[in-house]
């Protein structure tokens, strides 16, 4: 029950912040866009090394790789925003699978 009054709350956070984008002049919806792509950034470092104690720069790599790519499609395939949005998450996470698979195999000092 608890997290569907989270999701709730999700779902009508976002529509709120998107019927105030409309109404917002674009640098404002641009400069709010940074500060949400920089937010999530910090999140995943925070939630890397504040938890689990561990350092990895992967996080910031595969957040790059997926920017790339989505970018790559904006610019050459002129697809809408949100399907540009789904090509950088599924590029990054196959990029993480295809390092991960082989990171698994690893043991010892090789990991570290």
């Amino acid at each position: 029950m608890h997290s569907l009054r989270r999701l709730f709350l999700f779902i009508i956070s976002s529509l709120i912040l998107l019927a105030l984008s409309l109404k917002v002049e674009e640098l404002r919806v641009y400069q709010g866009a940074q500060i949400a792509i920089y937010a999530l950034g910090i999140s995943s470092i925070v939630l890397l090394t504040g938890y689990s104690g561990q350092v990895s720069l992967g996080n910031g790599a595969f957040m790059a790789i997926g920017a790339y790519s989505a970018a790559l499609t904006q610019i050459h395939w002129h697809l809408p925003l949100f399907v540009t949005f789904i090509v950088g998450t599924f590029s990054a996470a196959l990029a993480g699978a295809i390092l991960g698979g082989g990171a698994a195999r690893l043991s010892g000092p090789y990991l570290a």
